[in-house]
């Protein structure tokens, strides 16, 4: 079976979008606001293959934000699909926060839905995980997988320090602690980059990310990397992008 659901934990806390864009490209935002972009990623898990894109979408009220995952190459002969993950956003006075969260999962075999409405009704998150309800108190700040991606780069932008995020995945919520480690760097096919490395681990910290999120491109991920027990596991460096609503 391949292991592409392990691949899925690149989106925890951001596979979040990367864009590889020069400075003089960067479109000026306001305190707390992230610009749109669209990017693709190439993912290394052992000698697995696949692509990742990451969609942000400027709304009147917020953001709508995407991601997909597919296997190619000899993965492609094996195992066909997408994993899409989708979330929209709300933003009010510099924050963020969820108020939905969709998952399809097309690579697993039989394949895998979930779905979340967070503080609807107020102080509940209610859907579906699998064939699941789902019906869980809501926790203040708290955030899906993919939405977090967007928070981090938003407090990494407003100047906000990061500590931790509670984080709803798999029908339960999550505790990730964060490091932040200056001074960094990154190179990828679409350049080099000086970066604030976000790194955060699990509670047993057997499992570990770090995302490493250019200065100049106000704080866009540009290189995620996933530890088990210490040892890369999986890399994700951006390879194509767009900026601009």
């Amino acid at each position: 079976m391949l292991r592409f659901a392990r691949i899925q934990q690149l989106l925890r806390i951001t596979t979040i979008a990367v864009a590889c864009l020069l400075p003089a490209t960067m479109l000026a935002a306001e305190s707390g606001a992230i610009p749109a972009f669209s990017a693709s990623y190439t993912v290394r898990y052992g000698v697995l293959r696949g692509t990742m894109t990451l969609d942000l979408e400027r709304r009147d009220e917020g953001y709508l934000y995407q991601t997909s995952l597919r296997p190619r190459g000899f993965a492609s002969w094996l195992r066909k699909g997408e994993i899409r993950e989708t979330t929209s956003l709300f933003s009010s006075d510099g924050l963020i926060r969820p108020l939905d969260y969709t998952s399809v999962d097309t690579i697993a075999r039989p394949n895998r839905h979930a779905n979340y409405l967070f503080d609807q009704p107020p102080g509940h998150v209610t859907g579906e995980y699998k064939t699941q309800n789902v019906d869980v108190p809501m926790r203040v700040g708290g955030h899906n997988r993919i939405s977090v991606q967007v928070a981090i780069m938003q407090s990494l932008q407003s100047g906000i320090e990061l500590s931790e995020f509670p984080v709803f995945d798999r029908s339960r919520w999550r505790d990730f602690q964060f490091e932040i480690i200056h001074d960094q760097f990154a190179e990828t096919p679409s350049g080099d980059f000086e970066t604030v490395e976000v790194r955060y681990a699990s509670a047993d910290n057997k499992r570990s990310w770090s995302l490493h999120c250019a200065t100049a491109l106000n704080y866009l991920p540009v290189m995620i990397v996933f530890r088990r027990e210490g040892k890369t596991k999986s890399r994700a460096v951006l390879t194509e992008y767009r900026i601009g609503d």
